[in-house]
């Protein structure tokens, strides 16, 4: 087998859900395994933390149905919305879609009515971001009808770290004018504004359910260390042949990087298809050995080079870090102009997800 691997830490995960609640105010936790759970895998992940969340959230109707058929039972909701056709996989998996749109309304009204209940949904609002939403200046435009129960209103914060917090507090007022005008708090409709950088740094948005996601991870969402949190992804891959090379030797496609001296140059069986950025060519590093190895020469597909000549004892076989604390993954993003959650995400189908506990046992399914 390929030995390039992700190992997820569960007692992590574990660790950082019980943070992250115990920092919140609010009196419903949902937990966000949207996109694999930010490349950690969405079965589970949610098969971990079931028993400490209210809610999961994900982004589409069909990352629910994963859910169900992995069989996850607390409540999901679908918070990207869904698209016509898709009211009966709503109903059949029991998903809780975000609405935002009279359309919406009008098709799960009908299909609930169909199937003699109401549907559980969430009133999307935009407040700021201005991607989806019901506008927060015209919120009367949404009706309360037959056949739907709105569970909460929630709205997505543009900047929720330190540097945002004017930001923040426009939207709370606009989020506290659409409770008003649509009664929210006399239909007992959850209020939810709080990410991870909402739940961290502004307490006064945690009001009835948070909903937090890389921070769950491990992984701050602001360029700086927070030491309560622990990083459950290690990305590693492994040594599988090394060569000296003469001065003067091109290496990887188009000769990106020549060689000013004899170098040891060790080959990792993972590139950009894996989740490497190709944007490290010649910029970023892995760790062999606990110390840093260049990369050198253009990333691959498949393939990536590293100058191992300054680490003492290295051999075929070694295994090579990618990945895993806070300050490498933030510190690569900012090569790549991007953010870790694109780095987490990008993680490919073909790198093996391990699960284990904080002594490195390897854990099944049926384990958890």
């Amino acid at each position: 087998m390929r030995p390039t691997y992700l190992f997820v830490n569960l007692d992590n995960l574990l660790h950082n859900v019980k943070k992250a609640r115990a920092k919140s105010k609010a009196t419903h936790f949902m937990g966000i395994v949207k996109a694999q759970a930010y490349g950690n895998g969405a079965i589970p992940v949610a098969k971990a933390i079931e028993g400490m969340v209210d809610y999961f959230g994900v982004a589409t109707v069909e990352e629910g149905i994963e859910l169900r058929k992995g069989g996850i039972k607390k409540p999901i909701a679908v918070l990207g919305g869904f698209y016509a056709g898709e009211e009966d996989s709503i109903l059949d998996y029991n998903l809780e879609p975000a609405v935002f749109k009279e359309e919406h309304i009008k098709y799960l009204s009908l299909a609930g009515k169909r199937r003699g209940g109401p549907v559980r949904v969430h009133l999307k609002v935009d407040t700021g971001l201005g991607r989806l939403g019901i506008p927060w200046n015209s919120p009367r435009d949404f009706a309360f009808t037959d056949g739907i129960e709105v569970v909460s209103a929630f709205t997505t914060l543009s900047s929720a770290d330190n540097s945002g917090i004017p930001t923040v507090r426009e939207q709370n007022e606009r989020m506290k004018e659409v409770e008003e005008a649509l009664r929210l708090n006399e239909r007992g409709v959850l209020i939810s504004m709080a990410n991870s950088a909402g739940l961290l740094f502004h307490p006064e948005i945690h009001r009835d359910l948070v909903r937090p996601g890389i921070l769950l991870y491990g992984i701050p969402p602001v360029p700086q260390q927070i030491s309560e949190f622990r990083p459950i992804m290690k990305f590693v891959s492994k040594i599988v042949f090394l060569k000296r090379v003469n001065p003067c030797t091109p290496l990887g496609y188009g000769g990106s990087y020549v060689t000013r001296e004899s170098r040891l140059i060790a080959t990792v069986p993972a590139g950009y298809d894996d989740g490497i950025p190709r944007c490290l060519s010649n910029k970023g590093w892995m760790y062999v050995r606990g110390q840093k190895a260049p990369i050198v020469g253009k990333i691959s597909m498949d393939l990536t080079l590293l100058d191992v000549s300054d680490i003492q004892g290295v051999k075929e076989g070694d295994e090579v870090v990618v990945f895993s604390d806070q300050a490498h993954i933030w510190e690569i993003s900012k090569i790549c102009n991007t953010i870790p959650y694109e780095i987490m995400c990008r993680i490919g189908k073909r790198v093996h997800r391990r699960y284990i506990d904080s002594s490195g046992k390897e854990l099944k399914f049926y384990d958890f």
